[in-house]
């Protein structure tokens, strides 16, 4: 990308030069026929060697002069022209160094200095009118998004104590007994996608701003041990390769849903007595389970979207959420199907 000032540079230099190549012959045929006038008028002739001397002449000194004057009225233009766009756009620079330094979390008060030129002038005031806006919205988002998670969460709570009461009834039949579970399952689903909408809207309005270095070698392979049990009871084979002390800087809360969410995925995903390889280096975090058939690529990280026909369902976030975390952090997660296999990676 270009600047403006640059931008317009080129192109007067472009037209200069044209202007250049077009004066000098103009010049030279004007000068010789005023030369021819002259000598007529006086009743001069040369020799044809003579005439030729004097053209070659005229054009070596026309060339010269010309280029000399066009190369000191560019080079003057130039230079005035830097100093006074320096001075006219310096407003507009004050106010991009405003904007780049604002963090919508911190909502700092932008106070834009004051200029006497109206464009830049009705710049400032459309700025501080869209950022009092974001800075609405976003007050307003977050406090919906807090409401939400205590409002929603209270009483998908108690609606679920009290399914487990009714579930520990000894005078239920075995048929209310499997719709009482069956309502207690979707309500966990609905608990889950609550909760999970709730963070991507965090995610989403920087709420999670905080960054350090973690040490992702050894949180990996605590998330590993958590979930040992559920591979074990599907029979997983899991094969690892983490090599210590691999670290990334983000916010560790963030990272935690993420590990978890792509071994989630994985075991949810993979059928008993299957295989899941994860691999870790510097650069990538590598989750690979076996599989079937390949996902639907359109479908993947879209909230809700339907990748499979396997019965097994989850919230239809997790990978959503997934997206979310790497494009904060400017990672490209990827997906690909190779010899049966389901690979998700996240390159750092």
């Amino acid at each position: 990308m270009s600047k403006l000032l640059n931008l317009s540079l080129k192109r007067f230099m472009i037209y200069a030069g044209l202007v250049l190549i077009c004066s000098i012959p103009v010049y030279y045929f004007i000068l010789n026929e005023l030369w021819r006038h002259e000598l007529d008028e006086h009743h001069i002739e040369l020799t044809p060697a003579a005439g030729r001397e004097d053209r070659y002449l005229i054009i070596v000194i026309v060339t010269s002069l010309t280029m000399l004057f066009f190369l000191l009225l560019i080079m003057g233009f130039v230079l005035i022209n830097r100093r006074i766009s320096r001075r006219l756009w310096q407003p507009f620079y004050n106010s991009l160094a405003k904007i780049k330094s604002f963090n919508l979390d911190q909502q700092q008060t932008v106070v834009f200095e004051e200029t006497d030129i109206n464009e830049f002038a009705e710049l400032n005031q459309s700025l501080n009118k869209l950022i009092a806006g974001n800075i609405a919205v976003y007050n307003q988002q977050k406090e919906f998004a807090d409401n939400a998670s205590h409002e929603l969460q209270t009483p998908l709570a108690i609606i679920q104590s009290k399914l487990d009461l009714l579930l520990q009834s000894k005078l239920l039949t075995d048929e209310q007994y499997e719709l009482i579970e069956d309502a207690n399952k979707a309500l966990s689903r609905v608990a889950r996608i609550n909760k999970n909408l709730l963070l991507l809207t965090k995610i989403e309005n920087s709420q999670f701003m905080d960054r350090e270095i973690i040490d992702l070698s050894r949180l990996l392979e605590s998330t590993l041990s958590l979930f040992s049990n559920f591979s074990d009871d599907k029979d997983l084979i899991l094969e690892t390769d983490i090599p210590p002390g691999i670290t990334v800087e983000g916010n560790k809360i963030l990272i935690e849903i993420l590990l978890n969410n792509l071994i989630t995925n994985a075991i949810r995903y993979t059928a008993n007595k299957g295989t899941i390889s994860i691999t870790l280096s510097d650069k990538h975090l590598s989750v690979a389970n076996s599989a079937t058939e390949a996902l639907q690529h359109d479908q993947l990280f879209k909230r809700f979207g339907t990748t499979t026909s396997s019965i097994t369902r989850g919230t239809g976030l997790g990978l959503s959420l997934v997206k979310q975390i790497c494009s904060r952090y400017e990672w490209k997660v990827a997906y690909e199907f190779q010899n049966m296999h389901h690979i998700f990676s996240v390159h750092f």
